[in-house]
């Protein structure tokens, strides 16, 4: 009797053991989720200035994509959520896959990259975002593939569709086209450099300047122009300080020349400064403020 009680305990662990083994053997059960735009709803929306252009589409339960081209040359193209925000940092890959009557065409890889946590889910690069442009325009489908970020066993997919792109492409184009050479970062933090013992503008002085004068006239963010003088240290010390406020007062008058709005111009006179480089100190620094 001892001996069966022993074989059944045996025989029980030994069935314990191989339905472990065959639970943990089994494949993760996932599912595809998959977000997409119907030919028949499709749409696309444009807006824009001299700063930014925004061309984008809505996708259902999902959220949006949209392109924005920025004053200076940024370009991106962004996938935003109107769901949960994403918790966790996930790859994703954006692929550009053939329609069904382009059943010859293999679908190509764009780009891969991290997602963001938060309700922008991942953003791609330039380069990234005029190659989707390219394919959108070639009748393409681009497909952002990820998991999901709970716990990664559903796969996500989300697709644009191209139907109905062509009129708002062309305005987003004609947007891109018109914007500002330079951004605010460009501009934000310039220098004007005098020759020694002068307060007279360079031609050079004066090109910065209307790079200036410019994009203050695109940008009424911009609440406050700071002008600092500087001078350096050889020579008299009080003639120094007026050869510095000369110089800042020589920006000041050629900016209201250019139409910058005069109680945005705010000025220093920092006087002499000392320093190896001298060239350097021979200045007046150009600060932009916004509210």
């Amino acid at each position: 009797m001892d001996l069966l009680r022993i074989r059944r305990e045996i025989d029980l662990r030994l069935l314990f053991f191989v339905t472990l083994l065959w639970l943990f053997s089994l494949p993760l059960q996932g599912s595809e989720l998959r977000f997409a735009v119907p030919a028949d709803e499709s749409s696309w929306s444009s807006s824009g200035n001299k700063l930014a252009c925004q061309m984008w589409q809505e996708i259902p339960r999902f959220g949006t994509a949209r392109f924005t081209a920025r004053a200076g040359g940024g370009l991106d193209l962004s996938f935003l959520l109107k769901r949960e925000p994403a918790k966790k940092r996930r790859t994703a890959t954006l692929r550009a896959v053939p329609p069904p009557w382009k059943h010859k065409t293999r679908p190509l890889e764009i780009a891969r990259t991290t997602l963001h946590t938060g309700k922008k889910l991942v953003t791609f690069s330039r380069d990234a975002t005029l190659r989707t442009l390219y394919e959108l325009e070639k009748g393409m489908l681009p497909v952002l593939s990820l998991r999901d970020w709970a716990d990664a066993r559903d796969r996500i997919t989300v697709s644009l569709s191209p139907v109905n792109l062509t009129p708002v492409l062309q305005q987003f184009q004609s947007c891109m086209g018109s914007l500002h050479p330079d951004s605010f970062d460009d501009v934000r933090e310039l220098n004007v450099y005098f020759s020694v013992d002068s307060h007279q503008l360079t031609e050079k002085g004066r090109a910065t300047l209307r790079r200036i004068a410019s994009y203050l006239e695109v940008d009424p963010s911009v609440i406050h122009v700071v002008l600092s003088g500087y001078a350096d240290s050889s020579g008299d010390e009080l003639y120094n300080q007026e050869l510095a406020q000369l110089r800042v007062d020589a920006v000041q008058e050629y900016l209201l020349e250019k139409g910058v709005p005069a109680e945005s111009l705010i000025t220093y006179n920092k006087g002499p400064q000392k320093g190896k480089n001298r060239a350097r100190n021979r200045r007046v620094h150009i600060l932009l403020q916004k509210e």
